[in-house]
């Protein structure tokens, strides 16, 4: 693409009526074409050079290797690979409508589930304005339903679906500066969210460093002082992720502090509404009985194990769980934020799914305070984590708001309710 000093967008002086429903009025000097008028469809035979290419769901066509090797499922003997040269305009036919189309950025060969597009008459179309322009349909869900007029059950986005496509059609130079600009805004966006995105997973360590310092002893109350610092008197734990904690503070397997019992498969008490079920990300379903009511930690058995979580009340958990019952000589908020800084990865087994076992936690070393150390401790912790919430939040919303600037520019941009200008 060409490289302009774009920086500015304003109406077009003149519209007219395209005589498409999702489109509505477009620039007086734009035209609309179905799509087999602009694109060809690719059939290239591959090279022995030739790697593999992947087109993902952020609009990204890249080699594969560039970018990850997991989770694909590999072909062995490659039948119906087509090549694809850089530049081309890639459509994952079966994942088109989440935004799988963007423009290679390399050589190679892929699937034949994606179509692979060319222009048809030369010096006519900027695919890269095409990508975004299908991408921005895709978002907007007519992509899909377009699929799911054509084809019960399926969001496939074939080619000869996208050839029958009535698309805008605005003058070469245009779609190019379109393309050129959404290539400079977007992208300075994108690094405006990646930096708010990094401010939170920061926001997310500081908590959990301040958790680990508290519920370990590196940080303790001084009632003369009225302020948390480091513990005068300190003696060794004996437990090298911990080393010191404060002399009168206690090293207990966790066995002695609590009694952990296994979760149990919820398909048979699933239902529309009723008592949470809880996985390692918290409640995805609703069941009808309870398997415990009460404070609870809940604890990963396979899988998620990393990701310790504190409920109290009616749930059910699944067998893929452990719910820990803590004895009233402790507090279980306080043993859920230990929880939380167990070095899960020493004790995970060699399996290829990670999992935990009961002996496992129930031999864990944890270090323990008095109880009414514990509750200043719990609520030190809930003081902090509020405030880092807050924090939180407000970055949240931040992202949220660029990235309903972005769609909105995209949208405007590309369908023409707006012009690129260098002014």
């Amino acid at each position: 693409m060409m490289e302009t000093a774009l920086k500015t967008v304003k109406r077009y002086p003149k519209y007219k009526d395209s005589g498409l429903d999702w489109l509505g009025e477009i620039p007086d000097v734009w035209y609309t074409e179905k799509g087999k008028w602009l694109f060809s469809k690719e059939e290239r035979p591959t090279r022995k050079e030739d790697e593999i290419v992947t087109c993902f769901r952020d609009g990204q066509v890249t080699l594969r290797r560039l970018r990850r090797t997991d989770g694909f499922t590999n072909s062995i003997k490659e039948h119906g690979y087509q090549g694809i040269r850089k530049g081309d305009l890639v459509i994952h036919q079966m994942d088109a409508f989440a935004g799988s189309i963007g423009v290679s950025d390399s050589d190679g060969k892929s699937t034949p589930v994606y179509s692979v597009c060319t222009e048809r008459v030369n010096n006519s179309v900027d695919n890269y304005y095409y990508a975004y322009l299908l991408r921005n349909m895709a978002r907007v869900g007519f992509i899909e339903s377009l699929a799911k007029g054509i084809r019960e059950r399926s969001t496939d986005f074939r080619f000869n679906d996208f050839k029958e496509l009535i698309l805008p059609f605005p003058p070469l130079p245009e779609q190019t500066a379109i393309a050129n600009f959404l290539d400079d805004k977007t992208e300075k966006i994108d690094r405006a969210v990646s930096i708010k995105e990094k401010q939170i997973a920061l926001l997310k360590e500081r908590r959990q460093i301040i958790i680990q310092e508290l519920v370990t002893g590196k940080k303790v109350w001084n009632e003369a002082k009225q302020a948390w610092e480091k513990p005068e008197n300190t003696k060794d734990s004996g437990v090298e992720w911990i080393g010191e904690i404060p002399e009168e503070w206690e090293v207990k397997k966790m066995k002695h502090l609590l009694r952990i019992k296994n979760g149990q498969d919820y398909k048979h008490v699933l239902s529309d509404s009723g008592y949470p079920v809880m996985g390692s990300g918290g409640q995805f379903a609703h069941a009808s009985e309870y398997i415990y009511d009460g404070e609870v930690v809940l604890l990963g058995r396979k899988g998620t194990i990393d990701r310790p979580l504190y409920f109290n009340g009616k749930f059910w958990t699944v067998d893929t769980m452990f719910y820990a019952i803590v004895n009233e000589s402790y507090l279980t908020k306080y043993i859920y934020y230990i929880s939380t800084t167990i070095p899960f990865k020493y004790y995970t087994t060699s399996t290829a799914l990670p999992s935990m076992t009961q002996d496992d936690l129930n031999n864990n070393k944890v270090v323990i305070p008095k109880l009414e150390i514990q509750k200043k401790i719990v609520k030190q912790i809930e003081f902090q984590s509020k405030k880092i919430d807050q924090a939180i939040s407000i970055k949240e919303r931040e992202i949220d708001k660029l990235k309903e600037y972005k769609a909105s520019l995209v949208n405007d941009v590309v369908l023409g309710k707006v012009k690129v200008t260098s002014e």
